[in-house]
Protein backbone atom coordinates (compact mmCIF):
# COMPACT_ATOMS: atom_id res chain seq x y z
CA UNK A 1 0.00 0.00 0.00
CA UNK A 2 3.00 2.57 0.82
CA UNK A 3 4.51 1.84 -2.49
CA UNK A 4 1.48 2.09 -4.61
CA UNK A 5 0.92 5.12 -2.40
CA UNK A 6 4.54 6.48 -3.32
CA UNK A 7 4.01 5.60 -6.97
CA UNK A 8 0.97 8.20 -6.87
CA UNK A 9 2.89 11.19 -5.55
CA UNK A 10 5.04 10.62 -7.90
CA UNK A 11 3.11 11.00 -10.91
CA UNK A 12 1.20 14.00 -9.28
CA UNK A 13 -1.59 12.06 -8.46
CA UNK A 14 -3.06 12.45 -4.86
CA UNK A 15 -4.23 9.72 -2.81
CA UNK A 16 -8.52 9.08 -2.68
CA UNK A 17 -8.10 9.18 1.06
CA UNK A 18 -12.47 8.46 0.84
CA UNK A 19 -12.07 5.19 -0.27
CA UNK A 20 -10.47 2.62 1.15
CA UNK A 21 -7.34 0.78 -0.61
CA UNK A 22 -7.48 -2.49 -2.00
CA UNK A 23 -5.33 -3.77 0.86
CA UNK A 24 -7.28 -2.89 3.53
CA UNK A 25 -10.55 -4.16 1.64
CA UNK A 26 -8.65 -7.37 1.08
CA UNK A 27 -7.70 -7.53 4.68
CA UNK A 28 -11.21 -6.36 6.29
CA UNK A 29 -12.48 -9.18 3.74
CA UNK A 30 -10.60 -11.80 5.78
CA UNK A 31 -12.01 -10.47 9.46
CA UNK A 32 -15.50 -11.00 8.14
CA UNK A 33 -15.37 -14.65 6.74
CA UNK A 34 -13.70 -15.81 9.49
CA UNK A 35 -15.89 -14.34 11.92
CA UNK A 36 -18.94 -16.52 13.57
CA UNK A 37 -20.98 -14.55 11.24
CA UNK A 38 -20.10 -15.99 8.49
CA UNK A 39 -17.86 -19.65 10.26
CA UNK A 40 -20.90 -21.37 9.88
CA UNK A 41 -21.88 -20.51 5.81
CA UNK A 42 -19.44 -22.00 3.49
CA UNK A 43 -22.09 -20.89 1.06
CA UNK A 44 -21.80 -17.12 1.95
CA UNK A 45 -18.16 -17.11 2.45
CA UNK A 46 -17.84 -17.94 -1.42
CA UNK A 47 -20.59 -15.49 -2.47
CA UNK A 48 -19.30 -12.89 -0.21
CA UNK A 49 -15.67 -13.22 -1.29
CA UNK A 50 -16.08 -13.80 -5.30
CA UNK A 51 -18.03 -10.45 -5.74
CA UNK A 52 -15.36 -8.54 -3.90
CA UNK A 53 -12.77 -9.83 -5.79
CA UNK A 54 -14.86 -9.31 -8.79
CA UNK A 55 -15.45 -5.48 -7.69
CA UNK A 56 -11.96 -5.30 -6.85
CA UNK A 57 -10.22 -5.99 -9.76
CA UNK A 58 -13.02 -4.03 -11.87
CA UNK A 59 -14.89 -6.62 -13.17
CA UNK A 60 -18.34 -5.19 -11.65
CA UNK A 61 -20.07 -6.14 -15.01
CA UNK A 62 -19.50 -9.71 -14.66
CA UNK A 63 -21.51 -9.78 -11.01
CA UNK A 64 -24.87 -10.85 -12.84
CA UNK A 65 -27.63 -13.36 -11.63
CA UNK A 66 -26.31 -15.84 -14.36
CA UNK A 67 -22.88 -15.41 -13.79
CA UNK A 68 -22.94 -16.02 -9.99
CA UNK A 69 -25.19 -18.97 -10.46
CA UNK A 70 -22.96 -20.70 -12.75
CA UNK A 71 -19.24 -19.67 -11.09
CA UNK A 72 -20.28 -19.48 -7.38
CA UNK A 73 -23.81 -22.28 -7.20
CA UNK A 74 -22.00 -24.71 -9.87
CA UNK A 75 -25.57 -24.21 -11.98
CA UNK A 76 -25.37 -25.20 -15.60
CA UNK A 77 -24.96 -22.36 -18.27
CA UNK A 78 -28.33 -23.53 -19.68
CA UNK A 79 -29.86 -23.64 -16.48
CA UNK A 80 -33.37 -21.79 -16.30
CA UNK A 81 -33.44 -19.28 -13.48
CA UNK A 82 -36.57 -18.24 -13.61
CA UNK A 83 -37.75 -20.01 -10.80
CA UNK A 84 -34.57 -20.68 -9.44
CA UNK A 85 -33.98 -18.46 -6.55
CA UNK A 86 -30.51 -19.47 -5.32
CA UNK A 87 -29.07 -16.50 -6.08
CA UNK A 88 -31.53 -13.93 -4.84
CA UNK A 89 -31.40 -15.94 -1.85
CA UNK A 90 -27.75 -16.20 -1.27
CA UNK A 91 -27.72 -12.67 -1.22
CA UNK A 92 -29.94 -12.03 1.28
CA UNK A 93 -28.42 -14.04 3.18
CA UNK A 94 -24.80 -12.86 3.06
CA UNK A 95 -26.63 -9.31 3.80
CA UNK A 96 -28.12 -10.52 6.83
CA UNK A 97 -25.04 -12.23 8.16
CA UNK A 98 -23.11 -8.87 7.18
CA UNK A 99 -25.64 -7.26 9.48
CA UNK A 100 -24.86 -9.41 12.37
CA UNK A 101 -21.10 -8.88 11.61
CA UNK A 102 -21.19 -5.20 11.92
CA UNK A 103 -22.81 -5.60 15.66
CA UNK A 104 -20.24 -7.41 17.10
CA UNK A 105 -17.66 -5.81 18.92
CA UNK A 106 -15.27 -6.94 15.44
CA UNK A 107 -17.64 -5.18 13.44
CA UNK A 108 -18.31 -1.73 15.32
CA UNK A 109 -14.45 -1.63 15.83
CA UNK A 110 -13.89 -1.97 12.02
CA UNK A 111 -12.45 1.02 10.24
CA UNK A 112 -13.72 -0.40 6.61
CA UNK A 113 -17.33 -1.16 5.99
CA UNK A 114 -18.49 -3.90 3.08
CA UNK A 115 -21.69 -3.78 2.15
CA UNK A 116 -24.31 -5.49 -0.26
CA UNK A 117 -27.55 -3.30 -0.83
CA UNK A 118 -30.65 -4.44 -2.09
CA UNK A 119 -30.77 -5.10 -5.72
CA UNK A 120 -27.48 -5.53 -6.37
CA UNK A 121 -24.50 -7.73 -6.44
CA UNK A 122 -21.52 -5.20 -6.35
CA UNK A 123 -20.47 -4.51 -2.77
CA UNK A 124 -19.74 -1.33 -1.40
CA UNK A 125 -16.18 -0.20 0.29
CA UNK A 126 -16.54 2.65 2.92
CA UNK A 127 -15.03 3.74 5.91
CA UNK A 128 -16.92 3.17 8.83
CA UNK A 129 -16.18 6.79 10.21
CA UNK A 130 -14.76 9.62 8.29
CA UNK A 131 -10.88 10.20 9.37
CA UNK A 132 -10.31 13.32 10.44
CA UNK A 133 -7.23 15.97 10.77
CA UNK A 134 -5.36 15.94 13.68
CA UNK A 135 -6.18 19.41 15.16
CA UNK A 136 -3.78 22.35 15.99
CA UNK A 137 -2.66 22.30 19.27
CA UNK A 138 -4.38 25.31 21.41
CA UNK A 139 -2.99 27.64 24.24
CA UNK A 140 -5.43 27.62 27.24
CA UNK A 141 -4.99 29.21 30.64
CA UNK A 142 -4.77 27.60 33.77
CA UNK A 143 -8.27 29.57 34.78
CA UNK A 144 -9.71 27.97 31.36
CA UNK A 145 -8.67 24.38 31.71
CA UNK A 146 -10.49 23.04 34.26
CA UNK A 147 -14.14 24.23 32.88
CA UNK A 148 -12.84 22.83 29.43
CA UNK A 149 -12.06 19.65 30.81
CA UNK A 150 -15.39 19.27 32.40
CA UNK A 151 -17.43 20.33 29.31
CA UNK A 152 -14.95 18.09 27.64
CA UNK A 153 -15.93 15.19 29.61
CA UNK A 154 -19.29 15.86 29.54
CA UNK A 155 -19.70 15.98 25.65
CA UNK A 156 -17.73 12.58 25.68
CA UNK A 157 -20.03 10.73 28.09
CA UNK A 158 -23.00 12.27 26.43
CA UNK A 159 -21.46 10.96 22.37
CA UNK A 160 -20.79 7.61 24.51
CA UNK A 161 -24.51 7.56 25.55
CA UNK A 162 -25.65 8.35 22.38
CA UNK A 163 -23.54 5.88 20.59
CA UNK A 164 -25.17 3.19 23.33
CA UNK A 165 -28.23 3.72 22.49
CA UNK A 166 -27.51 3.64 18.22
CA UNK A 167 -25.86 0.09 19.30
CA UNK A 168 -29.04 -0.91 20.98
CA UNK A 169 -31.40 0.50 18.74
CA UNK A 170 -29.53 -1.12 16.21
CA UNK A 171 -29.76 -4.76 17.96
CA UNK A 172 -33.24 -3.83 19.00
CA UNK A 173 -34.15 -3.62 15.55
CA UNK A 174 -32.69 -6.48 14.30
CA UNK A 175 -34.14 -8.68 17.32
CA UNK A 176 -37.80 -7.12 15.80
CA UNK A 177 -37.44 -9.57 12.87
CA UNK A 178 -40.41 -11.38 13.28
CA UNK A 179 -39.62 -14.62 11.72
CA UNK A 180 -35.92 -14.61 13.44
CA UNK A 181 -38.20 -14.68 16.81
CA UNK A 182 -40.32 -17.64 15.55
CA UNK A 183 -37.32 -18.98 14.55
CA UNK A 184 -36.57 -18.59 18.39
CA UNK A 185 -39.41 -20.11 19.63
CA UNK A 186 -39.09 -23.21 17.57
CA UNK A 187 -35.42 -24.01 18.92
CA UNK A 188 -36.12 -22.82 22.38
CA UNK A 189 -36.68 -26.49 23.91
CA UNK A 190 -33.30 -27.55 22.31
CA UNK A 191 -31.57 -24.52 23.28
CA UNK A 192 -32.89 -24.59 27.23
CA UNK A 193 -31.86 -27.97 27.46
CA UNK A 194 -28.28 -28.42 28.98
CA UNK A 195 -27.55 -31.40 26.99
CA UNK A 196 -26.15 -31.63 23.75
CA UNK A 197 -28.88 -32.34 20.95
CA UNK A 198 -28.83 -35.46 19.66
CA UNK A 199 -28.43 -35.96 15.93
CA UNK A 200 -28.77 -39.30 14.21
CA UNK A 201 -27.80 -39.81 10.80
CA UNK A 202 -29.43 -42.49 8.05
CA UNK A 203 -27.48 -45.76 7.49
CA UNK A 204 -27.99 -46.40 4.15
CA UNK A 205 -26.87 -49.88 3.15
CA UNK A 206 -24.43 -49.76 0.09
CA UNK A 207 -23.77 -52.34 -2.10
CA UNK A 208 -19.58 -53.24 -3.60
CA UNK A 209 -19.15 -55.17 -6.27
CA UNK A 210 -17.59 -58.31 -5.50
CA UNK A 211 -13.86 -58.93 -5.82
CA UNK A 212 -14.74 -61.59 -8.53
CA UNK A 213 -16.94 -58.94 -10.37
CA UNK A 214 -14.06 -56.24 -10.10
CA UNK A 215 -11.62 -58.25 -11.52
CA UNK A 216 -13.88 -59.49 -14.64
CA UNK A 217 -14.73 -55.82 -15.21
CA UNK A 218 -10.97 -54.51 -15.05
CA UNK A 219 -10.38 -57.13 -17.98
CA UNK A 220 -13.02 -55.62 -20.15
CA UNK A 221 -11.56 -52.09 -19.49
CA UNK A 222 -8.40 -50.52 -20.73
CA UNK A 223 -5.53 -49.69 -18.48
CA UNK A 224 -5.17 -46.17 -15.91
CA UNK A 225 -2.45 -44.76 -15.64
CA UNK A 226 -3.43 -43.33 -12.71
CA UNK A 227 -6.33 -45.63 -10.56
CA UNK A 228 -9.50 -44.69 -10.06
CA UNK A 229 -13.01 -45.52 -9.12
CA UNK A 230 -14.86 -46.10 -12.44
CA UNK A 231 -18.13 -48.42 -13.05
CA UNK A 232 -18.75 -52.15 -13.63
CA UNK A 233 -18.49 -53.33 -16.97
CA UNK A 234 -20.33 -56.12 -17.34
CA UNK A 235 -22.92 -58.47 -18.69
CA UNK A 236 -25.89 -59.44 -16.95
CA UNK A 237 -25.25 -63.17 -17.50
CA UNK A 238 -21.53 -62.58 -15.78
CA UNK A 239 -22.67 -61.55 -12.10
CA UNK A 240 -24.88 -63.24 -10.23
CA UNK A 241 -26.60 -61.94 -5.96
CA UNK A 242 -23.23 -63.18 -4.72
CA UNK A 243 -21.40 -60.38 -6.69
CA UNK A 244 -23.50 -57.57 -4.90
CA UNK A 245 -21.87 -57.61 -0.93
CA UNK A 246 -23.97 -54.92 1.03
CA UNK A 247 -22.05 -53.07 3.51
CA UNK A 248 -23.91 -51.31 6.89
CA UNK A 249 -22.94 -48.39 8.29
CA UNK A 250 -20.22 -47.11 6.51
CA UNK A 251 -21.76 -44.55 4.19
CA UNK A 252 -23.70 -41.21 4.62
CA UNK A 253 -25.59 -39.55 1.72
CA UNK A 254 -24.43 -36.12 0.04
CA UNK A 255 -28.17 -34.75 1.36
CA UNK A 256 -27.61 -36.22 4.98
CA UNK A 257 -23.89 -34.33 5.42
CA UNK A 258 -25.29 -30.99 3.86
CA UNK A 259 -28.18 -31.26 6.73
CA UNK A 260 -26.38 -31.48 9.82
CA UNK A 261 -23.96 -29.44 8.87
CA UNK A 262 -26.53 -26.66 8.43
CA UNK A 263 -27.89 -26.97 11.70
CA UNK A 264 -24.66 -27.52 13.44
CA UNK A 265 -23.01 -24.50 12.44
CA UNK A 266 -26.12 -22.66 13.01
CA UNK A 267 -26.50 -24.38 16.40
CA UNK A 268 -22.57 -23.70 16.87
CA UNK A 269 -23.09 -19.98 16.29
CA UNK A 270 -25.85 -19.96 19.31
CA UNK A 271 -23.06 -21.96 21.56
CA UNK A 272 -25.20 -24.77 21.72
CA UNK A 273 -23.41 -28.62 21.35
CA UNK A 274 -24.43 -31.07 19.33
CA UNK A 275 -23.69 -35.13 19.65
CA UNK A 276 -23.34 -36.46 16.33
CA UNK A 277 -24.04 -40.60 16.10
CA UNK A 278 -25.56 -43.19 13.38
CA UNK A 279 -28.89 -44.10 14.35
CA UNK A 280 -27.73 -47.72 13.82
CA UNK A 281 -25.51 -47.10 16.56
CA UNK A 282 -28.22 -45.77 18.78
CA UNK A 283 -30.68 -47.65 21.31
CA UNK A 284 -33.68 -46.48 22.93
CA UNK A 285 -31.95 -45.75 26.17
CA UNK A 286 -30.26 -43.24 24.08
CA UNK A 287 -33.42 -41.62 23.20
CA UNK A 288 -35.14 -41.42 26.53
CA UNK A 289 -36.07 -37.63 27.40
CA UNK A 290 -32.95 -36.69 24.67
CA UNK A 291 -33.81 -33.84 22.23
CA UNK A 292 -32.78 -35.73 19.01
CA UNK A 293 -32.73 -34.88 15.26
CA UNK A 294 -33.54 -37.24 13.26
CA UNK A 295 -31.86 -36.78 9.60
CA UNK A 296 -33.05 -39.60 7.05
CA UNK A 297 -36.19 -41.43 5.85
CA UNK A 298 -36.50 -44.68 5.11
CA UNK A 299 -32.76 -45.82 6.10
CA UNK A 300 -32.84 -43.77 9.48
CA UNK A 301 -34.47 -46.61 11.71
CA UNK A 302 -35.93 -44.16 14.36
CA UNK A 303 -37.57 -42.16 11.87
CA UNK A 304 -39.10 -45.36 10.75
CA UNK A 305 -40.38 -46.40 14.46
CA UNK A 306 -40.89 -43.15 15.84
CA UNK A 307 -43.35 -42.00 13.03
CA UNK A 308 -46.15 -44.80 14.03
CA UNK A 309 -48.00 -41.61 15.99
CA UNK A 310 -47.83 -39.31 13.68
CA UNK A 311 -49.98 -37.96 10.72
CA UNK A 312 -47.55 -37.89 7.84
CA UNK A 313 -45.29 -40.79 7.46
CA UNK A 314 -43.39 -42.77 5.24
CA UNK A 315 -44.67 -45.88 3.56
CA UNK A 316 -43.85 -48.06 0.79
CA UNK A 317 -46.34 -48.50 -2.16
CA UNK A 318 -47.25 -51.58 -4.15
CA UNK A 319 -43.94 -50.48 -6.14
CA UNK A 320 -41.84 -50.86 -3.23
CA UNK A 321 -41.40 -47.00 -3.67
CA UNK A 322 -41.03 -45.06 -0.51
CA UNK A 323 -43.90 -41.80 -0.30
CA UNK A 324 -45.31 -40.13 2.27
CA UNK A 325 -48.88 -40.65 3.17
CA UNK A 326 -51.61 -38.67 4.75
CA UNK A 327 -53.14 -41.20 7.44
CA UNK A 328 -56.17 -38.75 8.01
CA UNK A 329 -57.00 -38.86 4.33
CA UNK A 330 -57.02 -42.29 2.73
CA UNK A 331 -55.81 -42.42 -0.78
CA UNK A 332 -53.24 -38.77 0.07
CA UNK A 333 -49.95 -39.88 -0.93
CA UNK A 334 -46.67 -37.35 -2.47
CA UNK A 335 -44.44 -39.32 -4.44
CA UNK A 336 -42.01 -38.91 -7.22
CA UNK A 337 -41.20 -40.32 -10.36
CA UNK A 338 -38.40 -43.49 -9.59
CA UNK A 339 -35.48 -43.45 -11.26
CA UNK A 340 -32.87 -46.09 -10.96
CA UNK A 341 -30.10 -43.80 -10.80
CA UNK A 342 -31.31 -42.14 -8.17
CA UNK A 343 -31.70 -38.81 -9.84
CA UNK A 344 -34.89 -37.01 -9.41
CA UNK A 345 -36.72 -34.00 -10.94
CA UNK A 346 -38.38 -32.56 -7.53
CA UNK A 347 -38.70 -34.15 -4.20
CA UNK A 348 -41.36 -34.33 -1.34
CA UNK A 349 -39.63 -33.33 2.93
CA UNK A 350 -41.14 -34.23 5.81
CA UNK A 351 -40.03 -32.00 8.59
CA UNK A 352 -41.62 -31.97 12.26
CA UNK A 353 -40.84 -30.96 15.60
CA UNK A 354 -42.54 -33.54 17.77
CA UNK A 355 -42.77 -32.32 22.05
CA UNK A 356 -45.04 -35.10 23.42
CA UNK A 357 -42.60 -37.83 21.70
CA UNK A 358 -43.18 -41.14 23.44
CA UNK A 359 -39.15 -40.76 24.48
CA UNK A 360 -40.05 -38.44 26.42
CA UNK A 361 -37.91 -35.64 24.78
CA UNK A 362 -38.18 -33.44 21.90
CA UNK A 363 -37.79 -35.49 18.49
CA UNK A 364 -37.21 -33.58 15.69
CA UNK A 365 -37.21 -34.67 11.94
CA UNK A 366 -36.00 -33.68 8.63
CA UNK A 367 -36.34 -36.32 5.92
CA UNK A 368 -36.60 -36.15 2.27
CA UNK A 369 -38.10 -39.14 0.06
CA UNK A 370 -34.60 -38.93 -1.77
CA UNK A 371 -31.20 -36.64 -0.45
CA UNK A 372 -32.34 -33.79 -2.22
CA UNK A 373 -35.25 -33.44 0.26
CA UNK A 374 -32.98 -33.66 3.06
CA UNK A 375 -30.38 -31.17 1.97
CA UNK A 376 -33.26 -28.67 1.41
CA UNK A 377 -34.93 -29.88 5.07
CA UNK A 378 -31.62 -29.03 6.79
CA UNK A 379 -31.12 -25.79 5.07
CA UNK A 380 -35.20 -24.91 6.17
CA UNK A 381 -34.40 -25.96 9.57
CA UNK A 382 -31.18 -23.68 9.97
CA UNK A 383 -32.30 -20.68 8.63
CA UNK A 384 -34.57 -17.99 10.30
CA UNK A 385 -35.99 -16.47 7.03
CA UNK A 386 -37.24 -19.75 5.11
CA UNK A 387 -38.31 -21.37 8.59
CA UNK A 388 -40.16 -17.97 10.22
CA UNK A 389 -42.38 -17.72 6.72
CA UNK A 390 -43.56 -21.41 7.86
CA UNK A 391 -44.38 -20.68 10.79
CA UNK A 392 -46.15 -17.33 10.69
CA UNK A 393 -49.14 -19.25 8.90
CA UNK A 394 -49.47 -21.63 12.43
CA UNK A 395 -52.49 -21.60 14.47
CA UNK A 396 -51.74 -19.80 17.81
CA UNK A 397 -49.95 -21.70 20.39
CA UNK A 398 -48.26 -23.87 17.66
CA UNK A 399 -45.50 -23.59 20.18
CA UNK A 400 -46.44 -26.11 22.74
CA UNK A 401 -47.62 -28.49 20.81
CA UNK A 402 -46.46 -31.32 17.81
CA UNK A 403 -45.71 -29.60 14.11
CA UNK A 404 -45.42 -31.22 11.07
CA UNK A 405 -44.84 -29.55 7.75
CA UNK A 406 -45.03 -31.82 4.18
CA UNK A 407 -43.17 -29.96 1.83
CA UNK A 408 -42.45 -30.19 -1.88
CA UNK A 409 -38.91 -28.60 -3.35
CA UNK A 410 -38.05 -28.64 -7.84
CA UNK A 411 -34.35 -30.51 -8.28
CA UNK A 412 -32.30 -28.35 -10.60
CA UNK A 413 -28.85 -29.47 -11.17
CA UNK A 414 -28.81 -32.12 -8.44
CA UNK A 415 -29.28 -29.09 -5.86
CA UNK A 416 -33.18 -28.33 -4.62
CA UNK A 417 -34.99 -25.33 -4.44
CA UNK A 418 -36.79 -23.71 -1.56
CA UNK A 419 -39.38 -25.76 -0.51
CA UNK A 420 -43.40 -24.76 -0.24
CA UNK A 421 -45.45 -26.11 2.15
CA UNK A 422 -47.72 -28.75 0.54
CA UNK A 423 -49.41 -29.81 4.14
CA UNK A 424 -49.09 -29.10 7.69
CA UNK A 425 -50.77 -30.33 11.20
CA UNK A 426 -50.35 -28.81 14.76
CA UNK A 427 -51.89 -31.13 17.29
Amino acid sequence: MLKTAVQSCELGVVPDRTTPSADEIQRQLRCILASPAFHGSKRCQQFLEYVCDKSLSGETGALKERTIAIEVFGRQPQSDLGEDTIVRVGAREVRKRLAQFYITPAGVASEIRVDLHPGAYSPEFTYAVRRQEPMAPSVISVQERPLRSRLALLLIGASLALAGMGIFAGVRLLGSNPNAELFQRFWDPVMRSPEPLLVAVAHPIVYHASRRAQVLSEENLPPQEVPSQRPIQLQARQMDGSDMVPVFNQYVGFGDMVAVNEVSAMLARKSKGVRLRMASGIEFADLRKAQALLIGAITNRWTMELQQSWRFRFTRNQDFHTVISDTQKPGQVWSIPARDDGSAPEDYILVGRIRNSFTGGLTLVAAGLKQFGTEAAGRLLADPEQLGVILRKLPPGWETKNVQFVLHARVIGNTPALPEVVASQVW
